[in-house]
Protein backbone atom coordinates (compact mmCIF):
# COMPACT_ATOMS: atom_id res chain seq x y z
CA UNK A 1 0.00 0.00 0.00
CA UNK A 2 1.27 3.34 -0.71
CA UNK A 3 0.22 6.03 1.87
CA UNK A 4 0.70 9.72 2.16
CA UNK A 5 1.90 10.83 5.62
CA UNK A 6 1.74 14.18 6.22
CA UNK A 7 3.18 15.87 8.70
CA UNK A 8 3.36 19.76 10.07
CA UNK A 9 6.27 22.09 9.40
CA UNK A 10 7.20 23.06 13.02
CA UNK A 11 9.13 20.07 13.81
CA UNK A 12 11.53 17.56 11.67
CA UNK A 13 10.76 13.85 11.62
CA UNK A 14 11.69 12.24 13.92
CA UNK A 15 12.35 15.08 16.62
CA UNK A 16 15.92 15.91 17.69
CA UNK A 17 14.63 16.91 21.18
CA UNK A 18 10.43 17.66 22.28
CA UNK A 19 8.13 16.34 19.72
CA UNK A 20 5.80 13.55 20.51
CA UNK A 21 3.67 13.49 16.96
CA UNK A 22 6.93 13.66 15.21
CA UNK A 23 8.40 10.18 17.14
CA UNK A 24 5.23 8.77 16.41
CA UNK A 25 5.06 9.77 12.88
CA UNK A 26 8.57 8.16 12.73
CA UNK A 27 7.70 5.32 14.18
CA UNK A 28 4.65 4.69 12.27
CA UNK A 29 6.89 5.12 8.58
CA UNK A 30 9.60 2.48 10.11
CA UNK A 31 6.56 0.03 10.83
CA UNK A 32 4.71 0.84 7.36
CA UNK A 33 8.40 -0.17 5.54
CA UNK A 34 9.06 -2.98 7.70
CA UNK A 35 6.10 -4.52 6.79
CA UNK A 36 6.62 -4.39 2.83
CA UNK A 37 4.23 -0.84 2.19
CA UNK A 38 5.18 2.70 0.95
CA UNK A 39 4.75 5.64 2.82
CA UNK A 40 5.78 8.86 1.26
CA UNK A 41 6.20 11.49 4.03
CA UNK A 42 5.52 15.25 3.36
CA UNK A 43 7.40 17.20 6.40
CA UNK A 44 10.03 19.67 7.05
CA UNK A 45 13.46 19.58 4.77
CA UNK A 46 15.60 18.74 7.71
CA UNK A 47 13.98 14.96 8.37
CA UNK A 48 16.04 11.72 8.25
CA UNK A 49 13.76 9.03 7.17
CA UNK A 50 14.49 6.14 5.13
CA UNK A 51 11.08 6.52 3.03
CA UNK A 52 10.36 9.53 0.28
CA UNK A 53 10.68 12.61 1.62
CA UNK A 54 8.47 15.39 0.32
CA UNK A 55 9.96 18.72 1.83
CA UNK A 56 6.72 21.10 2.50
CA UNK A 57 9.81 23.64 3.84
CA UNK A 58 13.05 24.04 4.09
CA UNK A 59 13.79 23.23 7.72
CA UNK A 60 11.09 22.89 9.99
CA UNK A 61 9.39 26.05 11.64
CA UNK A 62 9.48 25.44 15.48
CA UNK A 63 7.18 27.31 17.91
CA UNK A 64 6.97 30.70 18.65
CA UNK A 65 8.16 31.16 22.83
CA UNK A 66 6.22 34.50 22.74
CA UNK A 67 3.14 35.54 21.73
CA UNK A 68 4.03 38.92 20.41
CA UNK A 69 5.48 36.25 17.51
CA UNK A 70 2.68 34.50 16.89
CA UNK A 71 0.82 36.50 13.96
CA UNK A 72 4.37 36.18 11.99
CA UNK A 73 4.68 32.77 12.65
CA UNK A 74 1.31 31.92 11.26
CA UNK A 75 1.73 33.49 8.33
CA UNK A 76 4.57 31.47 7.77
CA UNK A 77 2.60 28.33 8.89
CA UNK A 78 -0.19 29.63 6.58
CA UNK A 79 2.22 29.61 3.06
CA UNK A 80 3.77 26.06 4.13
CA UNK A 81 0.40 24.86 4.41
CA UNK A 82 -0.56 25.88 0.84
CA UNK A 83 2.81 24.61 -0.74
CA UNK A 84 1.21 21.19 1.55
CA UNK A 85 -1.49 21.25 -0.66
CA UNK A 86 0.00 21.51 -3.60
CA UNK A 87 2.69 18.81 -3.24
CA UNK A 88 -0.02 16.40 -1.64
CA UNK A 89 -2.43 16.98 -4.55
CA UNK A 90 0.57 16.19 -7.00
CA UNK A 91 0.98 13.23 -5.28
CA UNK A 92 -2.33 11.41 -5.30
CA UNK A 93 -2.22 9.84 -8.27
CA UNK A 94 0.84 7.51 -6.91
CA UNK A 95 -0.88 7.03 -3.39
CA UNK A 96 -4.00 4.54 -2.28
CA UNK A 97 -4.90 7.24 0.88
CA UNK A 98 -3.83 10.58 2.48
CA UNK A 99 -2.47 10.37 5.98
CA UNK A 100 -3.11 13.60 7.87
CA UNK A 101 -1.07 14.06 11.50
CA UNK A 102 -2.36 17.96 11.68
CA UNK A 103 -2.63 19.29 8.17
CA UNK A 104 -6.52 20.48 7.04
CA UNK A 105 -7.88 17.88 4.58
CA UNK A 106 -10.98 19.38 3.50
CA UNK A 107 -10.15 20.29 0.24
CA UNK A 108 -9.13 16.28 0.07
CA UNK A 109 -12.26 14.34 1.21
CA UNK A 110 -13.31 13.31 -2.12
CA UNK A 111 -9.76 10.89 -1.57
CA UNK A 112 -9.47 8.09 0.87
CA UNK A 113 -8.07 10.03 3.54
CA UNK A 114 -7.35 9.43 7.51
CA UNK A 115 -6.73 12.15 10.19
CA UNK A 116 -5.11 11.06 13.61
CA UNK A 117 -6.08 13.99 16.13
CA UNK A 118 -3.34 14.70 18.23
CA UNK A 119 -4.17 17.57 20.06
CA UNK A 120 -7.34 17.83 22.38
CA UNK A 121 -10.50 19.26 21.28
CA UNK A 122 -11.75 22.43 22.87
CA UNK A 123 -14.13 25.29 22.05
CA UNK A 124 -11.62 27.12 19.76
CA UNK A 125 -11.12 23.84 17.82
CA UNK A 126 -14.87 22.64 17.99
CA UNK A 127 -16.58 24.77 15.18
CA UNK A 128 -13.57 24.00 12.91
CA UNK A 129 -14.08 19.77 13.77
CA UNK A 130 -18.03 19.82 12.91
CA UNK A 131 -17.09 21.70 9.24
CA UNK A 132 -14.87 18.93 8.57
CA UNK A 133 -17.39 15.68 9.87
CA UNK A 134 -17.04 14.49 5.99
CA UNK A 135 -13.38 13.50 6.59
CA UNK A 136 -12.81 10.08 8.49
CA UNK A 137 -10.60 10.33 11.85
CA UNK A 138 -8.60 8.37 14.21
CA UNK A 139 -8.33 9.29 18.01
CA UNK A 140 -5.49 8.43 20.43
CA UNK A 141 -7.86 7.61 22.88
CA UNK A 142 -11.40 6.48 23.52
CA UNK A 143 -11.83 9.40 25.84
CA UNK A 144 -10.62 12.02 23.12
CA UNK A 145 -13.68 11.17 21.02
CA UNK A 146 -16.37 12.70 23.65
CA UNK A 147 -15.31 15.52 23.17
CA UNK A 148 -16.41 16.04 19.64
CA UNK A 149 -18.67 12.38 19.21
CA UNK A 150 -19.96 13.43 15.66
CA UNK A 151 -17.00 12.84 14.05
CA UNK A 152 -16.32 9.85 11.10
CA UNK A 153 -14.05 7.98 13.76
CA UNK A 154 -12.21 4.73 12.10
CA UNK A 155 -11.33 3.37 15.42
CA UNK A 156 -9.07 4.40 18.03
CA UNK A 157 -5.24 3.75 17.23
CA UNK A 158 -2.96 4.29 20.79
CA UNK A 159 0.23 5.58 20.19
CA UNK A 160 3.67 3.23 20.00
CA UNK A 161 7.12 3.15 20.42
CA UNK A 162 9.82 1.03 19.85
CA UNK A 163 10.53 0.08 23.33
CA UNK A 164 14.29 -1.55 22.51
CA UNK A 165 16.16 1.88 23.52
CA UNK A 166 14.45 1.97 26.98
CA UNK A 167 16.62 -0.35 29.58
CA UNK A 168 14.40 -1.97 32.49
CA UNK A 169 15.50 -0.54 35.57
CA UNK A 170 14.50 -2.64 38.96
CA UNK A 171 16.59 -0.69 40.89
CA UNK A 172 15.94 3.63 40.59
CA UNK A 173 17.83 6.24 42.03
CA UNK A 174 15.90 8.40 44.48
CA UNK A 175 14.03 11.02 42.74
CA UNK A 176 10.72 11.56 41.12
CA UNK A 177 10.96 13.28 37.59
CA UNK A 178 8.43 15.07 35.41
CA UNK A 179 8.84 15.79 31.65
CA UNK A 180 6.53 17.70 29.15
CA UNK A 181 5.74 20.98 28.63
CA UNK A 182 6.10 24.11 31.01
CA UNK A 183 2.33 25.44 30.42
CA UNK A 184 -1.27 25.54 32.51
CA UNK A 185 -2.30 22.00 30.66
CA UNK A 186 0.63 19.89 32.10
CA UNK A 187 1.23 21.91 35.19
CA UNK A 188 4.24 20.91 36.39
CA UNK A 189 4.84 22.63 39.24
CA UNK A 190 2.08 20.79 41.20
CA UNK A 191 4.93 17.95 40.50
CA UNK A 192 7.47 20.22 42.20
CA UNK A 193 5.26 21.26 45.28
CA UNK A 194 4.26 17.07 45.63
CA UNK A 195 8.10 16.08 45.87
CA UNK A 196 9.05 19.63 47.78
CA UNK A 197 6.21 17.78 50.93
CA UNK A 198 7.23 14.95 50.60
CA UNK A 199 11.02 15.71 50.71
CA UNK A 200 12.04 13.56 47.51
CA UNK A 201 14.08 15.14 44.85
CA UNK A 202 12.88 15.88 41.83
CA UNK A 203 14.31 16.54 38.40
CA UNK A 204 11.96 18.24 35.60
CA UNK A 205 12.51 18.60 31.75
CA UNK A 206 10.40 20.35 29.01
CA UNK A 207 9.90 22.72 26.81
CA UNK A 208 8.79 26.44 26.86
CA UNK A 209 6.90 28.16 24.33
CA UNK A 210 4.04 30.85 23.98
CA UNK A 211 1.34 28.12 25.37
CA UNK A 212 2.94 28.40 28.73
CA UNK A 213 4.40 32.64 28.63
CA UNK A 214 4.12 33.89 32.13
CA UNK A 215 3.80 30.42 33.32
CA UNK A 216 7.49 29.18 34.07
CA UNK A 217 8.27 32.72 35.70
CA UNK A 218 5.05 32.59 38.13
CA UNK A 219 4.69 29.05 38.59
CA UNK A 220 8.22 26.95 38.43
CA UNK A 221 11.09 29.78 38.55
CA UNK A 222 10.49 30.63 42.34
CA UNK A 223 11.25 27.07 43.00
CA UNK A 224 14.30 26.71 41.72
CA UNK A 225 16.79 27.58 44.54
CA UNK A 226 15.11 24.81 46.13
CA UNK A 227 17.70 21.87 47.05
CA UNK A 228 15.05 18.87 45.83
CA UNK A 229 14.34 20.79 42.73
CA UNK A 230 16.74 20.53 39.48
CA UNK A 231 15.90 21.92 35.80
CA UNK A 232 17.07 20.17 33.26
CA UNK A 233 16.17 21.91 29.83
CA UNK A 234 14.53 19.85 26.97
CA UNK A 235 16.30 17.16 26.49
CA UNK A 236 17.75 14.96 23.59
CA UNK A 237 16.62 11.14 23.45
CA UNK A 238 19.39 9.37 25.49
CA UNK A 239 19.09 11.98 28.11
CA UNK A 240 15.14 11.71 28.42
CA UNK A 241 15.57 8.11 28.36
CA UNK A 242 17.90 8.39 31.41
CA UNK A 243 15.64 10.59 33.66
CA UNK A 244 12.58 8.42 32.92
CA UNK A 245 14.02 5.05 33.48
CA UNK A 246 16.19 6.45 36.60
CA UNK A 247 13.46 7.42 38.34
CA UNK A 248 11.32 6.48 41.37
CA UNK A 249 7.96 7.62 39.87
CA UNK A 250 6.89 9.92 36.39
CA UNK A 251 4.25 12.21 38.05
CA UNK A 252 2.03 13.60 35.55
CA UNK A 253 0.01 16.06 36.96
CA UNK A 254 -2.24 17.15 33.83
CA UNK A 255 -4.80 19.68 33.69
CA UNK A 256 -6.61 18.81 31.01
CA UNK A 257 -8.53 16.43 28.81
CA UNK A 258 -5.45 15.01 27.33
CA UNK A 259 -5.58 12.52 24.84
CA UNK A 260 -2.38 10.66 25.72
CA UNK A 261 0.44 10.64 27.18
CA UNK A 262 3.51 9.83 25.01
CA UNK A 263 5.95 10.08 28.70
CA UNK A 264 3.56 7.54 30.43
CA UNK A 265 4.21 4.68 28.21
CA UNK A 266 7.82 5.92 27.91
CA UNK A 267 8.64 5.54 31.42
CA UNK A 268 6.58 2.31 31.53
CA UNK A 269 9.48 0.40 29.01
CA UNK A 270 11.84 1.38 31.39
CA UNK A 271 9.53 -0.01 34.70
CA UNK A 272 8.70 3.29 36.00
CA UNK A 273 5.24 3.96 37.58
CA UNK A 274 3.10 7.00 37.27
CA UNK A 275 1.11 8.99 39.64
CA UNK A 276 -1.24 11.25 37.25
CA UNK A 277 -4.60 13.09 37.72
CA UNK A 278 -7.66 11.17 36.97
CA UNK A 279 -8.46 13.08 33.71
CA UNK A 280 -8.18 12.56 29.76
CA UNK A 281 -6.61 9.38 28.76
CA UNK A 282 -4.71 8.42 32.04
CA UNK A 283 -7.05 5.25 33.28
CA UNK A 284 -6.59 3.57 29.95
CA UNK A 285 -2.66 3.92 29.57
CA UNK A 286 -2.46 3.11 33.87
CA UNK A 287 -3.39 0.05 35.08
CA UNK A 288 -4.41 1.56 38.50
CA UNK A 289 -2.32 -0.55 41.62
CA UNK A 290 -0.53 -2.57 38.79
CA UNK A 291 1.74 0.06 36.66
CA UNK A 292 0.50 3.50 38.98
CA UNK A 293 -1.54 5.47 40.59
CA UNK A 294 -4.94 7.51 39.86
CA UNK A 295 -5.81 10.60 42.04
CA UNK A 296 -8.16 13.21 42.31
CA UNK A 297 -5.24 15.91 42.88
CA UNK A 298 -1.74 15.74 44.07
CA UNK A 299 -2.78 16.12 47.16
CA UNK A 300 -4.59 12.85 47.48
CA UNK A 301 -1.43 11.95 45.44
CA UNK A 302 1.08 12.88 48.53
CA UNK A 303 -1.09 10.47 50.73
CA UNK A 304 -0.65 7.38 47.55
CA UNK A 305 2.82 7.51 45.60
CA UNK A 306 4.54 5.32 48.47
CA UNK A 307 1.88 2.51 46.90
CA UNK A 308 3.71 3.37 43.25
CA UNK A 309 7.24 2.85 44.95
CA UNK A 310 6.45 -0.29 45.54
CA UNK A 311 4.83 -2.29 42.02
CA UNK A 312 6.63 -4.26 40.57
CA UNK A 313 8.53 -2.70 37.55
CA UNK A 314 9.47 -5.33 35.73
CA UNK A 315 5.32 -5.59 35.29
CA UNK A 316 5.16 -2.24 34.47
CA UNK A 317 7.99 -2.86 31.42
CA UNK A 318 6.82 -5.77 30.53
CA UNK A 319 2.82 -4.63 30.01
CA UNK A 320 3.62 -1.62 28.04
CA UNK A 321 6.17 -3.14 25.90
CA UNK A 322 3.23 -5.76 24.56
CA UNK A 323 0.69 -2.66 24.92
CA UNK A 324 1.74 0.42 22.81
CA UNK A 325 4.84 -0.96 20.62
CA UNK A 326 4.93 1.02 17.10
CA UNK A 327 3.68 -2.46 15.49
CA UNK A 328 1.06 -2.96 17.18
CA UNK A 329 0.32 0.13 16.12
CA UNK A 330 0.67 0.07 12.75
CA UNK A 331 -0.86 -3.32 12.12
CA UNK A 332 -4.03 -1.29 13.52
CA UNK A 333 -3.22 2.35 10.96
CA UNK A 334 -3.59 -0.26 8.41
CA UNK A 335 -6.77 -2.04 9.24
CA UNK A 336 -7.73 1.53 9.33
CA UNK A 337 -6.73 2.48 6.15
CA UNK A 338 -8.12 -0.66 4.50
CA UNK A 339 -11.34 0.38 5.96
CA UNK A 340 -11.07 3.51 4.43
CA UNK A 341 -10.24 2.42 1.28
CA UNK A 342 -12.83 -0.15 1.65
CA UNK A 343 -15.60 2.66 2.16
CA UNK A 344 -15.06 4.72 -0.54
CA UNK A 345 -15.17 2.00 -2.96
CA UNK A 346 -18.22 1.18 -1.51
CA UNK A 347 -19.45 4.36 -2.44
CA UNK A 348 -18.09 4.83 -5.64
CA UNK A 349 -20.22 1.58 -6.73
CA UNK A 350 -22.95 2.74 -4.61
CA UNK A 351 -22.67 5.90 -7.26
CA UNK A 352 -22.78 3.74 -9.86
CA UNK A 353 -25.54 1.80 -9.38
CA UNK A 354 -27.15 5.47 -8.01
CA UNK A 355 -26.66 6.70 -11.58
CA UNK A 356 -27.24 2.96 -13.44
CA UNK A 357 -31.01 3.25 -11.29
CA UNK A 358 -31.73 7.00 -12.41
CA UNK A 359 -30.65 6.20 -15.84
CA UNK A 360 -33.37 2.95 -15.90
CA UNK A 361 -35.73 5.49 -14.37
CA UNK A 362 -34.93 8.18 -17.18
CA UNK A 363 -35.52 5.14 -19.99
CA UNK A 364 -38.70 4.01 -17.99
CA UNK A 365 -40.16 7.63 -17.94
CA UNK A 366 -39.67 8.16 -21.15
CA UNK A 367 -40.86 4.92 -22.64
CA UNK A 368 -44.46 5.27 -20.82
CA UNK A 369 -44.42 8.58 -22.12
CA UNK A 370 -43.75 7.98 -25.67
CA UNK A 371 -46.06 4.45 -25.17
CA UNK A 372 -48.79 7.28 -24.18
CA UNK A 373 -47.89 9.52 -27.31
CA UNK A 374 -48.42 6.59 -29.68
CA UNK A 375 -52.03 5.64 -28.21
CA UNK A 376 -52.82 9.31 -28.32
CA UNK A 377 -51.80 9.54 -32.06
CA UNK A 378 -53.81 6.85 -32.72
CA UNK A 379 -56.82 7.57 -30.75
CA UNK A 380 -56.68 10.83 -33.09
CA UNK A 381 -56.42 9.39 -36.17
CA UNK A 382 -59.60 6.95 -35.20
CA UNK A 383 -61.23 9.86 -34.72
CA UNK A 384 -60.92 11.65 -37.77
CA UNK A 385 -61.60 8.44 -39.80
CA UNK A 386 -64.90 8.06 -37.40
CA UNK A 387 -65.51 11.83 -38.41
CA UNK A 388 -65.39 11.66 -42.13
CA UNK A 389 -67.49 8.80 -42.39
Amino acid sequence: MRVAIVAGPHIPVPPPLYGGTELVIAHLVRGLLELGHEPILLAPGDSHVDCELVPICERAIGFPRRRRDLEAHEALRAEIEQRTGRELRRLLPRVDLVHSHGFDLIDFQDFPNLTTLHGAIGFNQLAYYLERKNLYYVSISRNQQGACPDLQYVGVVYNGEDPEPYPIVEEPDDYVCFLGRFDREKNPHLAIQLAVNLGIPIRLAGKIDFQGEGYFEEEVEPYLSHPLVEFLGELRFDEKVELLAHARCNLHPTGFREPFGLTVLEAAFCGTPTLAIARGSMPELIEVGRTGMLVEDFVEGYHQIEQCFELDRVYIAHRSRALFNYKTMTKQYLRAYERVIQIFETRREQDRLIRSLAADAKSDLESIWEEASRASEGGAVGERTSASS
